[in-house]
């Protein structure tokens, strides 16, 4: 298994020109894209229903080809989604933080 590093998502209360948000998770977020440093910052609504360790922490993204086989025997902390079309999503527990996989298909 390959992991490419991608960026890494910080967790804020202050207001920022979002780039997205993603409506089943209730999340703005950064596109960490046009960050020179590779941040994503993401906020969450208040009545947003993920894990309290992604509302807090921030956590490592890593790309990866095969998502199913990234999480293969990990503890499972968000289970596979698509925030946007073609791109899945799933979070991880790695020594009590959180760690995103993402997987990437070009259109």
């Amino acid at each position: 298994m390959r992991y490419q590093f991608s960026h890494i998502g910080i967790p804020t209360s202050e207001n920022k020109n979002w780039d997205g948000f993603y409506e089943p998770g209730k999340i703005h977020y950064t596109d960490f894209n046009n960050d020179e440093y590779g941040v994503e910052w993401i906020k969450f609504d208040e009545d947003s229903p993920m894990p309290e360790m992604i509302k807090k922490l921030p956590h490592v993204a890593f790309s990866v080809d095969n998502i199913e086989e990234a999480i293969e025997g990990k503890e499972i902390l968000v289970e596979i989604f698509s925030p946007a079309e073609g791109v899945r999503v799933a979070f991880i527990i790695h020594n009590d933080s959180p760690v995103e996989f993402m997987e990437v298909k070009e259109l």
